[in-house]
């Protein structure tokens, strides 16, 4: 059995829907285990690579502005890593990482909340996709905080660490996996708007990530909720019409009846 160029379109991106939920879902398990911190790397770099393959469009009349979004987000894969291996007194290597996320992320999420209100019906796709969008928004959050910590230390005053581990002159990720969780779970506390009260921001930047990410994230639900439950109603609406539109054109009618029996 052969299969149309759509159909393969749209497995392909089905399939990219549950890979991308399914990094997000182990970098956040990751968290659970700072001693082992190597997969974090790794599960953003694969992230921001299947972004990139899911969202990008092969558009003709907007070329330009495809190949600025796949530039933006190879800018983002490279400034992390160009974050995370250079020497800790290089405190200036997370600007890059903090704007090139940011946009990448705020452009993917558009694009992923208007693809998702074009598809056809609320299935298990759709759903995985608006899950993944939620939470690549939490890591993100995460990931920019942590870059903002070792531009401007003590951004955050983490009260559940020891002092040694505020107070310490090295501002490595890789060499303070705790500190790098903590700011991770401050993160997802800002986005849920929780608010739980264990990490405080200190410095002004630190206070506006933190607010905006408090705010992005109820915008994006609501957003996603009103596209699944407007294309979910629509579908339902759709249904009931093709249900009751077709018993009265294959029930024969009144006319046709008393004509068959005045036949007879």
């Amino acid at each position: 059995m052969t299969t149309t160029p759509r159909r393969r379109k749209h497995q392909y991106r089905d399939r990219l829907y549950r890979l991308l939920l399914a990094f997000t879902l182990l970098l956040l398990a990751s968290f659970a285990i700072p001693q082992v911190y190597w997969p974090a790397p790794i599960c953003y770099s694969v992230i921001a690579i299947l972004i990139t393959r899911l969202l990008a469009r092969k558009d003709k009349h907007h070329a330009w502005r495809e190949r600025l979004y796949q530039w933006l987000g190879w800018a983002a894969l490279l400034s992390l890593w160009f974050w995370l291996l250079t020497p800790s007194h290089w405190t200036y290597s997370g600007i890059p990482l903090i704007w090139s996320w940011i946009l990448f992320v705020g452009w993917s999420l558009i694009r992923l909340v208007k693809q998702l209100s074009r598809e056809r019906q609320v299935s298990e796709m759709v759903l995985m996709g608006a899950a993944a969008g939620y939470l690549l928004l939490g890591i993100s959050a995460g990931l920019v905080m942590n870059a903002l910590y070792t531009v401007e230390p003590n951004s955050f005053a983490l009260l559940d660490l020891p002092n040694q581990a505020i107070t310490s002159n090295n501002h490595s990720v890789l060499n303070a996996p705790h500190r790098f969780v903590e700011i991770n779970y401050f993160a997802f506390v800002c986005l849920t708007t929780v608010g739980f009260g264990g990490i405080k921001p200190i410095l002004p930047a630190a206070r506006m990530v933190s607010v905006a990410t408090s705010i992005v994230g109820p915008l994006y639900l609501t957003l996603m909720m009103g596209a699944l439950i407007s294309r979910f109603s629509g579908n339902t609406n759709s249904k009931r019409l093709n249900k009751e539109s077709t018993p009265k054109d294959t029930q024969p009618s009144q006319q046709e009846v008393t004509t068959d029996q005045k036949d007879g």
